[in-house]
C-alpha cells in the first residue's frame, strides 16, 4: 500500500559535488557519486521552444515555470533563485507521482547532494535515489522512467540510484563519495517508514564508525583540490565549487560538524558562527547562479570575460558605462566575493585542526608567556590575560612553529581586532615583532592568521585600505594583500634558503629586514595613478612613526618608488643599449641597492603569478642585474670605450673567419650595422656571416630559375638554437630586406602557433635583413625542424603572393580548435616616446592579446613606411605590451607631431578587437 509522506523541502547551505566535464575534463570528488549513479548530461539551454505535446501536465508545468524564473533571474533576481527552482523540481516530483498512480510497493523518494540541500543552480545536476526497505522489486525500473523520462525530455542533468537501505549502509562504509552523498539526503516522498529505517541504519553503522577516516579522505582530497583547483580566497579567475573557500569548503564543515555531534565531541564553532557562514555560502551560490546564467551553460570558473555580466547579476552595478566605472563595479563584487571564500576557509581548516587533530609528535617550545600548544594549535591559556603583545607574539610562535591559533584564540581576536591594535599601532616593537613574523620559516598559517582575524589591517590601515584591491587584469593572480604576503613569503624563503642564487645573494644584503619592509610596502600606494611613488610616501610616513633607523627609511623608500624599474627595463628597452645600462646604474647607485631591486623586483614576479615569472624573463632580468653589477663596479663607459668596442668586435671576427672569403669579409663588415657588433658576440655574428653567405648563393640559384621581378623575393635561410632560456628557441631568418618583412616573419610564426618573446633586426646596408627571434617551444606533438620547414615555406610563400597570411590568421583566430585566451578586455593603449633612445623613437602597445597581434601592429607601422629595429613582446596570459624601437625612411627619428599623431591613431585601431 502507498503511503505517501508530505514533501518537506530542507535548505541546507551545503553544495553537492559531482564531477563533471569543464575546460579541464571531468573532476570526481566526494560527494560527487552515489557509486552506482547513472547520469545523463544534456544542455540546460534553450528548451523553452521544444514542442511539449508528448509531455505529462507535471513536466509541462515545471518547464513554464522554469522558463519564468529564468527569465526573471536574467534580468537580475538571483536572490530566491535556488529555493524557487529546488520547490518547482519538489512540486514535479510529487506531482508525478500522483499522476503514476499508487503502486503495489512502498519505497520513498530521495534527494541528495546539492537538491538534497535545496541549492539548485541552473546547471545544477537533479539527483535523486529511489529507496526501498529490504529489496528492490522488479516494478522499479518502469516507475523508475515514469519519473524521469520527462525530465531527460527537458535537457536536465539527472543523476539516480536505486538502492535498498542496507545497500546504501554497505557502500557508504566502502565509498566515501558515497558517503558524502547520503550525509545530504532530504525524502521527497513515499513511505515515512522506509526513509526513517534509512536514518536509523545510517546513524548507527556509518555516522558512529567513520568520522574520522571520512575526515582522513576529505584532508587528502583537499591537497588534490589545492594543487588543481589553486587557493580561490586569492585567485582573481577563482573555480567558485572547487577552489579552496569554495561551496565545497562550507559543505565539509557542515558534514564534520555532523560527525563530531554524532561522536559526542565539542563543537568547534558557536551557532552564530554557523549561520554567518551559510550567509556566507548563500552568497556564493547566488554567485554560481549568477555565473551560470551569464555563461549560458555550467560553468564553475569565474573566468575574466564572465566577471562584469555576473557582477551586474548580482547588483554590481556600474555608474554609468565608463570602462572605469565598470572596472570598479567588478572589483568591489570580487573583494566581496574573497572576503566570503575568506572565512569559509578558515572554517574547514579549523574544523579539520580542531575536529580531527593528527598527533603532535614533537611539540615545540613556545618563549612567550600564557600561551599553550597542542594538536588543535597554539592557545592563550588565560583569555583576560592575553595583551596585545601577548596577541602578537601568539602569532609569532605560529610562523616559528607552523602551528596556527586555535579558533577559540582567534575568536578572541576577531572579535574586537581595533581594541588589540590600538595598543599595537606605533611602536617601535610592533613592527620588530612582525618582521621576526615575516622573516620566520612558517610565516604563512600565521600571515593567513592575521588577515583572517582582521588583525594586520588594524594595526596598518594603509594595508586596510588596499588588502582586497582588484587589479583589473590578468598580470596579477592575487589582489593587492594576498599578493602583498605572497611577496614577503618569497623574499624570507631567500634568506632561509641558501643554497639557491636568491639566498646566496640575500645573505650578502646588509640589512634583510629592509628587503622584508620593501616587500610589506611596494604596492600600498595601489589605486593610484603612480602607485610606485604613492607608495614610497606612504612607507617614509609609516616608517618614521615607528621610528626606524633613517637609513633603513631611505634604503625601503627608494626600493619601493623604483621596485619596477629593473622589470620594465629588462622587458622593454635594448640591453644592449650603453645608455639604458648607465641610466639603471646611475639610478641605483651601488651595489647593496642593487641586489636588493634584484631580490626584490624577482620576488615581486614570482608572486604576481607564471606569467610575470618565466624562464625567459628571468634571463632578462638577469642580463641587465650583471650589465648594471659589472658598471657599478667597473666605472662609467664612455663613446672611446664603445668605439674600441667595435673596433674589437671587428678584428675578432676578421680572425674567426679566416677561412672565408675575404672579400667577402670586408665587405660584410662594412655592411653590417653598427649595433650588431654591440649587441651579439664573436660566435653568434660569424654564424651569421656564414648564414648571410648560404643565402647570396641560394638567391642565385632562384634567379637563374626565376629570371622575374620575384626572383630570390621567396628565399630565406633559417637557422635555429636553443635560446638563452629554458623552453626558448633562438631563430635566426635571413633573406633579402622588402618592406613588410618583419611582420610577414611575425604572421608565418604565429600562424604556426609560435609564441613570440622578442625579436632583433639587423638590416645590412646591402639590403640583406638578419631577424633575430626568440620564440617559445613549438606546439605540441610537433617535431622542431619540421616547424622550422613549415615556417620557411609559408615566409617564400607569403613574399611572393601565394600565402595570404592576413587571411589565414584571421581564420585561424575564428577556428573552433584555437583556444581563446580568457581575460578582461582591456582598451588600447599607445604610448610613443622619443626621450628613452638616442636613435629611435620607442613605441609601446598595450591592448588585448590575440593569434597574431605582433602581426597586426608591424603590418601597420610598416604601412606607415616606418622601420622596426628592436622589438620586446611582452605576452602575460590576454594581455599583450608589446614595444618597438623604428625609425622613418630616411634612418631618423619619428619627429613630425601631425605623423606621431597618425601613428598613434592606426596603431589605436590596429590594436582594437577584431570581428
Amino acid at each position: 500500500m502507498f503511503r505517501p509522506t508530505p514533501l518537506t523541502v530542507f535548505t541546507v547551505a551545503i553544495p553537492f559535488c559531482r564531477g563533471r566535464q569543464d575546460r579541464r575534463g571531468p573532476q570526481p570528488c566526494p560527494g560527487d557519486s552515489l557509486a552506482d549513479l547513472n547520469t545523463t548530461s544534456l544542455s540546460l539551454w534553450g528548451t523553452a521552444m521544444q514542442p511539449d505535446s508528448h509531455l505529462p501536465e507535471s513536466a509541462k508545468r515545471l518547464k513554464a515555470a522554469r522558463h519564468s524564473l529564468w527569465e526573471r533571474a536574467r534580468n537580475g533576481s538571483v536572490g530566491g533563485f535556488a529555493w524557487e527552482y529546488t520547490h518547482m523540481v519538489d512540486r514535479y516530483f510529487e506531482e508525478r507521482i500522483l499522476e503514476a498512480g499508487p503502486q503495489r510497493f512502498t519505497f520513498t523518494l530521495i534527494a541528495v547532494g546539492g537538491y538534497g540541500r535545496g541549492r539548485l543552480c541552473p546547471g545544477s545536476d537533479i539527483d535523486v535515489l529511489l529507496l526501498f526497505k529490504r529489496r528492490i522489486p522488479q516494478a522499479a525500473e518502469a516507475f523508475v522512467k515514469t519519473l524521469l523520462f520527462p525530465l531527460w525530455d527537458l535537457n536536465l542533468d539527472l543523476g539516480y540510484g536505486v538502492r535498498t537501505v542496507a545497500d546504501c549502509t554497505s557502500l557508504a562504509r566502502k565509498d566515501f563519495q558515497v558517503l558524502a552523498s547520503l550525509l545530504d539526503a532530504r525524502p521527497l516522498a513515499g513511505d515515512a517508514e522506509v526513509f526513517q529505517a534509512f536514518g536509523t541504519a545510517f546513524d548507527k553503522k556509518v555516522l558512529n564508525r567513520k568520522g574520522t577516516d571520512f575526515a582522513r579522505n576529505l584532508a587528502e582530497h583537499n591537497q588534490t583540490r589545492a594543487h588543481q583547483y589553486g587557493d580561490a580566497t586569492g585567485m582573481l579567475e577563482p573555480e567558485l565549487k572547487n577552489g579552496l573557500g569554495g561551496l565545497r569548503d562550507g559543505q565539509q564543515v557542515h558534514w564534520l560538524t555532523r560527525f563530531m555531534a554524532v561522536m559526542g565531541a565539542k563543537p568547534v564553532f558557536l551557532p552564530e558562527e554557523l549561520a554567518r557562514m551559510r550567509e556566507d555560502q548563500a552568497f556564493l551560490n547566488r554567485v554560481r547562479t549568477a555565473l551560470h546564467l551569464a555563461a549560458g551553460r555550467k560553468n564553475d570558473q569565474l573566468f575574466f570575460d564572465l566577471q562584469p555580466p555576473t557582477a551586474r547579476l548580482m547588483g554590481f552595478t556600474a555608474q554609468d558605462d565608463s570602462p572605469e566605472a565598470k572596472g570598479r563595479s567588478v572589483e568591489f563584487f570580487l573583494s566581496r566575493l574573497h572576503q566570503a571564500m575568506t572565512r569559509i576557509k578558515a572554517m574547514r581548516q579549523a574544523i579539520f585542526q580542531e575536529g580531527f587533530p593528527l598527533p603532535l609528535s614533537n611539540p615545540p617550545t613556545l618563549l612567550a608567556s600564557n600561551l599553550g600548544v597542542g594538536p588543535q594549535g597554539i592557545y592563550f591559556k588565560n583569555h583576560s590575560a592575553a595583551t596585545p603583545e601577548n596577541i602578537l607574539n601568539a602569532f609569532l610562535e605560529s610562523a616559528r612553529s607552523g602551528l596556527p591559533l586555535t579558533w577559540g584564540a582567534r575568536r578572541l581576536i576577531r572579535q574586537t581586532p581595533g581594541r588589540f591594535a590600538q595598543k599595537l599601532i606605533d611602536r617601535k616593537t610592533t613592527l620588530s615583532t612582525l618582521i621576526q613574523l615575516f622573516m620566520a620559516p612558517h610565516a604563512g598559517p600565521a600571515c593567513d592568521g592575521l588577515l583572517e582575524t582582521r588583525l594586520l589591517p588594524a594595526i596598518f590601515p594603509e594595508f586596510g585600505d588596499v588588502e582586497h584591491l582588484i587589479q583589473f587584469n590578468d598580470y596579477h593572480v592575487h589582489p593587492v594583500g594576498r599578493h602583498t604576503l605572497a611577496t614577503i613569503a618569497r623574499l624570507a624563503s631567500f634568506n632561509n634558503d641558501t643554497s639557491d642564487w636568491t639566498g646566496a645573494m640575500a645573505a650578502t644584503i646588509e640589512r634583510p629586514e629592509t628587503l622584508i619592509l620593501a616587500g610589506f610596502f611596494h604596492d600600498l600606494g595601489k589605486g593610484e595613478s603612480s602607485h610606485s611613488l604613492a607608495g614610497a610616501s606612504i612607507a617614509r610616513e609609516v616608517l618614521t612613526r615607528y621610528e626606524q633607523h633613517p637609513t633603513i627609511i631611505d634604503d625601503v623608500v627608494f626600493l619601493v618608488e623604483h621596485h619596477l624599474l629593473l622589470p620594465k627595463t629588462a622587458t622593454r628597452r635594448d640591453l644592449s643599449d650603453e645608455r639604458v645600462i648607465s641610466d639603471v646604474a646611475g639610478i641605483i647607485g651601488t651595489r647593496n641597492r642593487l641586489k636588493m631591486l634584484h631580490l626584490l623586483s624577482v620576488a615581486d614576479s614570482m608572486a604576481t603569478g607564471p606569467r610575470a615569472w618565466n624562464s625567459w624573463t628571468q634571463s632578462l632580468l638577469s642580463e641587465l642585474y650583471y650589465k648594471v653589477r659589472n658598471l657599478l663596479e667597473h666605472g662609467p663607459l664612455s663613446h672611446p670605450r664603445e668605439a674600441r668596442r667595435l673596433v674589437s668586435a671587428k678584428n675578432a671576427i676578421i680572425t674567426a673567419v679566416a677561412d672565408m672569403d675575404g672579400d667577402f669579409v670586408r665587405n660584410a663588415i662594412e655592411a653590417m650595422p653598427p649595433r650588431a657588433f654591440l649587441a651579439l658576440n664573436t660566435e653568434t655574428l660569424m654564424k651569421q656571416m656564414q648564414q648571410v653567405l648560404k643565402l647570396r648563393d641560394a638567391v642565385a640559384e632562384d634567379r637563374i630559375r626565376k629570371p622575374s621581378k620575384i626572383a630570390g623575393k621567396g628565399v630565406s635561410i633559417i637557422e635555429a638554437a636553443l635560446g638563452k632560456a629554458d623552453g626558448t628557441y633562438t631563430l635566426t631568418i635571413a633573406a633579402l630586406d622588402s618592406p613588410g618583412l618583419f611582420a610577414t616573419i611575425a604572421g608565418a610564426l604565429a600562424l604556426h602557433g609560435l609564441n613570440i618573446l622578442a625579436a632583433d633586426i639587423f638590416t645590412w646596408k646591402d639590403g640583406t635583413a638578419v631577424d633575430v627571434f626568440t620564440v617559445g617551444e613549438p606546439p605540441e606533438n610537433l617535431f622542431p625542424h619540421e616547424v622550422w620547414a613549415r615556417v620557411k615555406r609559408s615566409i617564400g610563400y607569403a613574399r611572393v603572393g601565394k600565402l595570404d597570411i592576413e587571411s589565414r590568421l584571421e581564420d585561424r583566430r575564428n577556428s573552433p580548435l584555437t583556444m581563446k585566451r580568457p581575460g578582461p578586455r582591456l582598451r588600447p593603449i599607445v604610448t610613443i616616446d622619443n626621450s628613452a633612445s638616442d636613435f629611435y623613437t620607442v613605441i609601446e602597445v598595450a591592448a588585448t592579446d590575440r593569434t597574431g597581434f605582433l602581426f597586426d601592429m608591424a603590418r601597420t607601422l610598416a604601412n606607415l613606411s616606418l622601420s622596426i629595429h628592436l622589438a620586446k613582446i611582452t605576452t602575460i596570459k590576454g594581455r599583450a605590451a608589446d614595444i618597438f624601437h623604428i625609425r622613418d625612411t630616411e634612418g631618423g627619428k619619428l619627429t613630425d607631431s601631425a605623423r606621431l599623431q597618425a601613428v598613434h591613431e592606426a596603431l589605436l585601431l590596429a590594436a582594437g578587437p577584431t570581428s
